[in-house]
């Protein structure tokens, strides 16, 4: 299940627990991710570059991915789509507009 990082964050804060966040480069690595974090029943944070965002046609398609992977493969988890170290502004709005839950910006 897709989640705020926020939320993320405060329930391993609250549980003593931590979280493990992969940064992802295509379909295949979302997968295997997302299959084997769910199988250790662990919520993960899926990091995505500004470079890895337009690798994989942009920020909807990472976002659309994720969605039809978390469907398709009953994962119950809690799941984080992060753009990990943006440098403009412009590029976090169009991450936020398609649905990623937490945004890094560096200045």
């Amino acid at each position: 299940m897709l989640v705020s990082m926020k939320k993320q964050l405060i329930d391993a804060l609250n549980n003593n627990k931590a979280i493990y966040q992969f940064n992802i480069n295509n379909l295949e690595w979302i997968r295997y991710i997302l299959e084997e974090c769910n199988s250790n029943n662990q919520p993960v944070i899926l990091g995505v570059s500004l470079s890895a965002a337009k690798y994989m046609c942009g920020y909807k398609n990472v976002y659309d991915m994720v969605i039809n992977l978390l469907d398709n493969l009953n994962i119950t988890i809690p799941v984080s789509i992060h753009l990990d170290h943006a440098n403009d502004i412009a590029e976090c709005k169009k991450a936020i507009d398609a649905g990623f839950t937490s945004i890094m910006i560096d200045y």
